[in-house]
């Protein structure tokens, strides 16, 4: 005579059985590894660890008119860092800056930032004065200037 006891598997069986069936079906699903991008001629390739990569701004930047306290900073520029590329005011403050897109990473042995026409902008320890009551130029290139940041344009806004 058959007995009609179904026996369950204890739970943490279940759960290891129904774990191992989740990680079969995800690495089914998941492909094989693809490769890291290669750059062609014209493309932007994926940064390299250590490369220099410049924080942007938006494709639409304006400037406020907000007062700033400082006179001069002084540009840091470090692959190393985070952020890579920084200001320290002449007041001790410490100062984001942002780039608009046609500004890319120097090529050459020591980080720099060059405009589209190849012309080195900015290397580190470079000092920015900003003028009483106007917007500073780097090198020939409009600096909006704010309380925690800088933005670099290749001109003036409109």
């Amino acid at each position: 005579m058959r007995s009609t006891v179904t026996r369950r598997l204890p739970a943490a069986i279940r759960t290891a059985a129904l774990a191992g069936v989740i990680a079969i079906t995800l690495g089914a699903c998941s492909g094989a590894a693809t490769p890291a991008p290669t750059a062609t001629p014209g493309s932007s390739p994926t940064a390299a660890p250590g490369a220099l990569v410049l924080d942007r701004a938006p494709d639409v930047t304006g400037c406020d008119a907000i007062g700033i306290d400082y006179t001069s900073v002084t540009f840091h520029v470090d692959p190393a860092a985070s952020p890579q590329i920084w200001a320290d005011a002449n007041t001790g403050v410490a100062l984001t800056v942002r780039w608009d897109s046609t500004f890319e990473a120097g090529t050459g042995a020591a980080p720099t930032v060059v405009d589209a026409s190849g012309a080195v902008v900015l290397e580190d320890g470079d000092r920015l004065e900003v003028p009483a009551g106007a917007y500073p130029e780097l090198k020939g290139h409009f600096v909006c200037t704010g309380p925690t940041g800088l933005i670099i344009l290749d001109e003036a806004p409109s």
